[in-house]
């Protein structure tokens, strides 16, 4: 299946989920210089690789016209241009970095599994060629972590296994690099949520694939602590309260399962998805807690 197609399912996907209501329109500079999730005073320097598309992408105003249009949740657009960059300037880090993530936001607002995992595994692809332009930058590797963990929650039996070992490496590695990197936080918190979800069969299934230490380091407090500090290190992200209010639900935490759930409805949109995971705490609060 083509991207062009993949496109279009997924412009008909946010047509259905936006209903008469067109997404609001925000600006987003704090994913055009930094992960959405991240920590920019912390963030490494890139090495000299970088100055070639630095300067690109300075020069470039497609550059900027794919920023503002995944700005104004165009997100299709978005990609669109920058699938223009990268056919001019493969290497261009700022085109794969930011590609990478216009192709997951599609698959966030994307209907059914099959199309969702294309787009994550298209984000992915794109994430992986910008850590080989730029090795030591934690833009492109937070957005691998990010495909590689929306991967695992769609995935089951092995591939989830082996897709969860892979974000929980990752995401070591972004604390390393940042050690203020909200992102990577909530990412061990929700692995810990899922592992400590399973079955006594499906963990038998998963230690073989995730790896023993890795399931025996799991927990529910790790799953609360680092899902906290997200939100800490970014209380303004929508997704980090939408997690941990699910997982105080699961723990049946009802007070504190609303006090997030109800923080999600109130926050802005900052991000094309914003709407998607609002729609689902609204449910979460009339389903559960009402």
């Amino acid at each position: 299946m083509s991207i062009k197609f993949f496109r279009f399912l997924t412009l008909c996907s946010a047509l259905a989920l936006a209903g008469a209501t067109p997404l609001t329109a925000v600006a987003t500079p704090a994913v055009t210089q930094a992960p959405p999730a991240g920590n920019v005073a912390s963030a490494p320097a890139p090495h000299a690789g970088a100055a070639v598309d630095d300067a690109f992408s300075r020069n470039n105003p497609r550059v900027t016209e794919a920023d503002m249009l995944y700005g104004e949740h165009l997100v299709a657009e978005s990609l669109e241009v920058l699938e223009g960059i990268l056919d001019l300037e493969p290497e261009s880090y700022q085109g794969l970095r930011d590609a990478a993530r216009s192709a997951i936001a599609l698959g966030l607002l994307s209907r059914g599994r099959e199309i969702q995992n294309q787009w994550y595994k298209i984000g992915e692809s794109y994430a992986r060629r910008a850590t080989e332009v730029e090795p030591e930058n934690i833009v492109g590797l937070y957005w691998l972590l990010t495909a590689k963990g929306l991967r695992a929650a769609q995935s089951g039996g092995r591939e989830a296994s082996a897709l969860g070992g892979e974000v929980y490496d990752l995401a070591h590695q972004v604390l390393e690099m940042d050690s203020l990197h909200a992102g990577a936080y909530h990412a061990l918190g929700v692995l810990n949520y899922r592992v400590r979800r399973l079955s006594w069969i499906q963990r038998f299934v998963a230690r073989n694939f995730l790896g023993a230490d890795v399931m025996n380091s799991t927990s529910w407090e790790d799953a609360e602590r680092y899902l906290l500090r997200a939100v800490e290190l970014r209380p303004e992200y929508i997704l980090f309260h939408l997690d941990l209010g699910r997982m105080y639900l699961n723990r049946d935490r009802k007070d504190e399962a609303r006090s997030h759930l109800e923080r999600v409805l109130e926050l802005p949109i900052l991000e094309p998805p914003d709407p998607r995971f609002q729609a689902i705490a609204e449910r979460r609060l009339a389903e559960t807690l009402d």
